[in-house]
């Protein structure tokens, strides 16, 4: 019924570019940030109650594979970090997609014996709410408006504005042309949300520098095609800093920054320079990194507290943060440092946007959050 990636003991091999981004990445955020990675779940620490329970066996979940430079590229690299870490068996079931959602869920269950099950995909909310409460067996899903249940179901969410905005800091800081933009694949809440906080970021830095926006469609995430033309249309306007966020898009955005030497592209959630002609064009990616959270997450259902709340990625708890690379000169980590303390000291608080509306209205308004 699918394809799992096993093993009797737990798989050790290297993830090809998710496992060099897993080992090679490196934060920038304040270092007084690293001890509180791991998101916002419950204290591990606290009592246990009749809910707790050893896992042994992590299995994940995803629509695609690591190919994606992003969204499954990131999940696999993380969630198999975390199991190695925590000295977990582990099962990974990449290419599921999107049908059958239950079974598959179900089957890592009961056929690979797993007893804690991370759902990569907000679309996968509903039949985790259902196995979970089906199974007894903890699961951690992904933004699906769904309400934790104790012992069965939690979310790990993102403060994507978060993310944007610290790029929006380096775009700020790297562009020739005082023009810059941000290109989105599909009414995302995530991609919504890191446009809004890319904007607010760059107008933190220079607000008469003229941020592009642009979309490929309402749902063209893997529209590669589109993606091109989307990016060759901002860099036509004269933008020589590029955001975009696409998942199978992101291959279009990255052939039309080919085409064009001396424009920069920022990514995001995972690592794309292996898949651009002359790697010194990535100025940066925003990095999503799960694995804090997912050991978190996996310590509080040892501890019985797993349920109670969900977890977020922020750039405070090293849950986001900019890829290390070239381009970042120290006078960018520094701003950068700067903003994600002040970020998580509540002092500066980037918004985000309900829709593609909402986005164009913030980066009209030419404000800092």
């Amino acid at each position: 019924m699918y394809k799992a990636v096993t093993s009797g003991v737990r798989r050790r091999a290297a993830r090809g570019a998710g496992a060099l981004l897993a080992a090679s990445a490196l934060t920038i955020a304040l270092a007084s940030c690293s001890s509180q990675a791991g998101g916002g779940g419950s204290d591990s620490g606290g009592g246990g109650d009749d809910a707790a329970t050893d896992v042994t066996k992590l299995a994940f979940v995803a629509p695609e594979n690591e190919t994606d430079l992003g969204w499954n590229q990131v999940g696999l690299a993380n969630s198999e970090a975390a199991a190695d870490s925590l000295g977990l068996e582990y099962v990974a079931v990449p290419d599921a997609g999107w049908d059958n959602i239950e079974t598959v869920l179900s089957q890592v269950i009961d056929d690979d014996g797993a007893n804690f099950v991370i759902a990569h995909a907000s679309g996968y909310g509903v039949a985790a709410q259902s196995v979970s409460a089906e199974t007894g067996v903890p699961i951690l899903a992904q933004d699906s408006g769904l309400e934790p249940v104790p012992g069965q179901l939690a979310q790990a969410l993102v403060s994507a504005e978060q993310g944007g905005y610290i790029a929006g800091i380096a775009a700020a800081m790297s562009t020739q042309s005082k023009t810059v933009a941000v290109v989105i694949s599909a009414d995302d809440v995530n991609w919504l949300d890191m446009a809004a906080g890319f904007a607010q970021g760059v107008y933190s830095v220079d607000p008469g520098i003229n941020v592009l926006f642009g979309q490929i469609s309402a749902s063209g995430y893997a529209d590669s095609a589109g993606g091109k033309a989307a990016v060759e249309t901002v860099i036509a306007g004269g933008a020589d800093v590029v955001f975009g966020m696409g998942d199978g898009a992101t291959l279009g955005y990255l052939q039309a920054i080919d085409a064009h030497p001396g424009v920069k592209y920022i990514a995001d959630i995972g690592d794309v320079t292996g898949a651009l002609q002359d790697p010194s064009a990535l100025l940066t990616s925003v990095i999503w990194d799960y694995t804090a959270t997912y050991e978190q997450a996996i310590k509080d259902v040892e501890a019985g507290t797993f349920g109670t709340e969900d977890y977020q990625l922020t750039v405070g708890n090293g849950g986001l943060y900019l890829q290390e690379t070239d381009n970042l000169t120290q006078e960018i980590k520094d701003a950068v440092a700067t903003a994600t303390a002040a970020i998580e000291a509540g002092e500066i608080e980037p918004s985000g946007a309900a829709d593609s509306a909402e986005v164009k209205e913030v980066i009209a308004s030419k404000k800092a959050a």
